[in-house]
């Protein structure tokens, strides 16, 4: 399959190690070992060269703004400077192609001191925090290198972040032995400007913590769904719940987790390597390596590498059980990473497939149950069951499933 060799994002690995150890980090503690081989600290040739080659990138294909995230690691602890010297190049060379570089950061929270938060606001810079709910929840495993939670640092970096007239965004990977209710409240009491939830990075050979069967992560989310959506005004914005709705409606909305369309994402690492999403490393040791590197190559070369390709096209490259499946439009077979198994590769429906299933039927419903029967019938609109779905692509243990919870 071709696909067209463009990008509009670039998440920058401007420091390759953290003051936390995540006990689900893809990056250290689920068998991968090659960040520790990268440089602490993006090299400021490195810089350079990733501001060049991405903003020759965006003109050359026609973009009007291109988008750099600094991640890690915790990209803080690469220091200032370094951010400086990458937004004053992205901006400089943007003025002379023609290209807007919009820069945001995806940081743990813990280092947002007065200092940052000012120097985050003067560069413009979006913030996006990592959070997994309350205390209790969130420092069972967002902890540091001794084991200490991270909650009381985070929560410490938030305030600061929000005095200093930032609205962050909040990254929250779902526990879904907690409370829904209680994560619910606690997000709409920090105030976030959107909240993105993110299923644990699993696969068929390493299965959900504790693997509670049946659908216990769409049963969490659809705590969360109903009394968000029950908002008069909806206090932040959820990408998952928007994609659906979105999708459901028929209109685009790009996310590299689900919906149909091309990944336009690559990953630069500290020593200038150019991958495809570096949670692939969460299925397979190093499977995120290309040996592209922006001190040598293009961007369009890094496109051009069968795992960016495989990558950029994973919503609609499907296996046969996704292709069977009336939603796959909006599921797009989930994320890669999660289709994972030695025997088979990555031609598996995801691993969390019957709670993509439940999630995206029982929002997609509630969708439909706000239009008119007419508009329903002249778009061919139909309120599937979970059931349904699972009986059109073959699986008969999902729709005996479904039919007990529904």
């Amino acid at each position: 399959m071709q696909i067209h060799p463009t990008c509009c994002l670039a998440v920058v690995k401007i420091a390759s190690r953290c003051n936390l150890n995540c006990t689900y980090c893809y990056m250290y503690n689920l068998g991968d070992r090659t960040a520790l081989a990268q440089p602490k600290t993006m090299p400021d040739a490195v810089i350079d060269a990733t501001v060049d080659i991405c903003m020759k990138h965006a003109a050359e294909h026609g973009l009007k703004r291109f988008r750099f995230v600094f991640h890690g690691g915790e990209p803080l602890m690469a220091g200032a400077s370094k951010f400086q010297r990458l937004i004053e190049a992205a901006r400089l060379r943007g003025r002379d192609v023609g290209v807007v570089p919009d820069f945001s950061i995806q940081t743990n929270g813990t280092l947002l001191t007065d200092y940052w938060c000012r120097r985050l606001a003067d560069w413009g810079v979006s913030v996006g925090v990592s959070l997994d709910g309350p205390k209790a929840v969130n420092d069972r495993q967002r902890v540091t290198h001794t084991d200490e939670g991270s909650y009381d640092k985070v929560i410490a970096g938030w305030d600061r972040a929000k005095a200093h007239g930032l609205r962050p965004g909040i990254l929250t990977v779902i526990d879904p032995v907690s409370a829904a209710d209680k994560a619910y409240k606690h997000l709409r009491e920090l105030g976030p400007i959107n909240v993105d939830f993110l299923l644990p990075d699993v696969n068929h050979d390493r299965r959900p913590p504790g693997d509670l069967g049946g659908t216990p992560h769409a049963d969490w989310l659809l705590d969360v769904f109903r009394l968000w959506y029950s908002e008069a005004e909806r206090p932040f914005r959820v990408r998952v719940f928007e994609q659906i709705i979105a999708t459901t409606l028929g209109l685009a909305y790009p996310n590299d987790s689900m919906g149909a369309g091309e990944n336009e994402i690559v990953v630069i690492e500290t020593d200038g390597e150019v991958g495809p999403v570096d949670t692939l490393r969460a299925a397979i040791p190093g499977a995120s390596r290309t040996g592209v590197n922006v001190l040598r190559d293009s961007l369009a070369a890094a496109l051009d590498h069968p795992l960016l390709r495989q990558y950029h096209g994973s919503n609609s490259s499907l296996c046969a059980t996704c292709r069977a499946c009336p939603i796959n439009r909006i599921c797009g077979g989930g994320y890669l990473s999660h289709r994972y198994s030695a025997a088979r590769g990555f031609d598996n429906p995801s691993v969390y497939c019957n709670d993509l299933t439940k999630l995206i039927t029982v929002v997609r419903r509630n969708v439909l149950d706000m239009l008119p029967d007419e508009a329903l019938r002249q778009a061919n609109l139909v309120p599937w069951s979970a059931a349904e779905v699972a009986a059109a692509r073959g699986d008969i243990v999902a729709v005996l499933t479904a039919d007990r919870e529904e």
